[in-house]
């Protein structure tokens, strides 16, 4: 763990932008970083406890800093049952994380009074407020050293992949031992024969869905990169781990690669370089066939941009978002310019200290892709970014297509210039969207909404999240759900819906079948 920042009682306040310097807001943050009334110390030294008037801290003794170094990289197992972390000493620090459905971080009880909510939603309020907030245990695993440094690592579902320095390498590291009891396996990069000899591993990204990754070299160049399956012989030494092929061969210093990442649905790979164009290549099959397809360039010149930070596709594909050392940028799959950062007045920003209009150091999608999480540089804040973007992403249907329907995070927006006379639709005054909030019933319990289809004359809508539907009638403005929950939980939508007339197809998987 990284060495604690310590706050000072009497520090000196900031001017927040409700304007309170000297009242609630000031108590709230003396209840956080107020005298500290106790002090304990483990019997080893490592671990300090202290409490103020309402926080109990525990703090990390400086020895271990010293003796594993300071965090550097985090990494998460896809089925996020462990977290690693990289420090700069060569050390993998792995926690595992475990929900507890019982216990409870946060819960508010009402004590006292009648509170007369009658609503359904109120009713949904009031039992999410007793619910709280499920408790998560991060339980300290094992350290495991790796002696020849760490240049990348990736968390997989039943291993570490680790690229060391010195000597250039490549490690697998298992998270339980195989049957034969062993643990590490090692394939140096001079024997892979498909990489430029002399160069080592600066970065890797991987994607499940295309059991694919994609490795950048110290000398620029980009390799697909698949691991070979296990030997049957396990006393053949001469057993390759990796099989890969080069498809980014940099013509200049500019164009070597220094950021990856994969798109599975269309089958890209995007490659940023070192002056801050994107090259977009296909991955037309397994054995090398990767051609170039086309090439970004920054939505402003290098010296305003600096370099790529971050890469990162969208779930559903459709969307790229790039980071930049002072903003960041989003591209349609195929290269469509969309909203970046760089147009906001840099003063104006500074001043008001909205940092992620400044830079970003890590950016990642929300579950559903209808949000970003993005960091910044020097900044201890996670700034969230909701978006909105087009229902034809989640379901493509011919009237998504023909009319223009958004979906975010947890509202519908209809568009209803196609309703209107020429003239009003050009009006200031006239209201052209409308904006539906989803079932928050629904919501609730399915959210994240992964796709939504409007009917062809616009009256009616269907919602499908992480089971079951619930569909809305503009007309009557009334959203219509399951009244059964174990009718809701019995089926997933995957095949997508469509509306015809007033009838609603679905084709749904459920437990023992699929069916429409």
């Amino acid at each position: 763990m990284g060495a604690p920042q310590i706050y000072s009682a009497n520090r000196k306040r900031r001017k927040d932008h409700g304007g309170y310097e000297n009242g609630e807001q000031e108590e709230a943050e003396d209840e956080m970083s107020g005298t500290i009334l106790g002090l304990r110390t483990s019997r080893s030294g490592h671990l300090i406890a202290t409490i103020t008037a309402t926080t109990l801290t525990i703090w990390q003794a400086s020895s271990s800093i010293r003796s594993y170094g300071p965090n550097v990289a985090v990494f998460l197992r896809p089925d996020a049952s462990i977290a690693v972390v990289q420090t700069s000493n060569g050390f993998l620090v792995t926690y595992s994380l475990a929900v507890d459905p019982n216990a409870r971080v946060y819960q508010q009880i009402r004590e006292g009074g009648k509170h007369h909510r009658s609503s359904e939603v109120d009713r949904l309020i009031l039992e999410q407020e007793r619910a709280g907030l499920r408790e998560v245990n991060i339980k300290f695993r094992m350290v495991i050293r790796i002696d020849a440094g760490i240049a990348a690592a990736l968390a997989q579902d039943t291993e570490v992949v680790v690229a060391t320095k010195k000597p250039a390498a490549v490690q697998c590291i298992r998270w339980t031992p195989d049957n034969a009891g062993r643990q590490t396996s090692t394939e140096l990069t001079s024997r892979m024969a498909w990489m430029q000899k002399g160069s080592s591993i600066v970065a890797m990204v991987y994607d499940r869905a295309m059991s694919l990754a994609v490795w950048i070299a110290s000398d620029g160049r980009a390799y697909a990169v698949q691991r070979r399956p296990e030997a049957h012989n396990e006393s053949d030494e001469s057993q390759r781990l990796f099989r890969g092929y080069g498809f980014h061969d940099p013509e200049s210093d500019d164009l070597k690669a220094t950021k990856a990442a994969i798109n599975a649905r269309f089958s890209l790979l995007a490659i940023g370089c070192q002056k801050g164009e994107i090259h977009i290549y296909t991955a037309r099959d397994y054995v090398g066939s990767i051609p170039l397809s086309y090439k970004l360039v920054g939505p402003a010149s290098f010296a305003t941009t600096g370099p790529i930070t971050c890469l990162s596709y969208s779930p559903d594909g459709y969307c790229l978002v790039t980071g930049y050392e002072h903003g960041w940028a989003l591209w349609s799959v195929f290269g469509k310019p969309g909203a970046n950062s760089f147009a906001a007045d840099a003063k104006i920003s500074e001043s008001n200290d909205e940092r992620w209009l400044m830079g970003a150091s890590n950016i990642n999608w929300t579950d559903s892709g209808s949000g970003l999480l993005l960091t910044c540089p020097n900044d201890s804040r996670l700034w969230a970014l909701e978006m909105a973007k087009s229902a034809v992403t989640s379901c493509f249907s011919s009237a998504n297509i023909s009319r223009t329907f958004l979906l975010s995070s947890s509202n519908l927006m209809i568009y209803r210039g196609f309703n209107l006379p020429f003239t009003a639709t050009i009006s200031a005054d006239a209201s052209l969207w409308q904006h539906v909030a989803i079932a928050p019933v629904y919501m609730a319990n399915q959210r994240p909404i992964r796709s939504a289809v409007i009917s062809h004359d616009g009256r009616y809508i269907a919602v499908a999240g992480r089971r079951g539907l619930a569909h809305y009638s503009v007309n009557s403005g009334r959203w219509k759900t399951f009244d059964n929950a174990e009718a809701e939980n019995a089926f997933v939508v995957r095949g997508g819906m469509c509306w015809y007339q007033h009838v609603l197809i679905a084709a749904v998987e459920t437990d023992e079948s699929y069916e429409v």
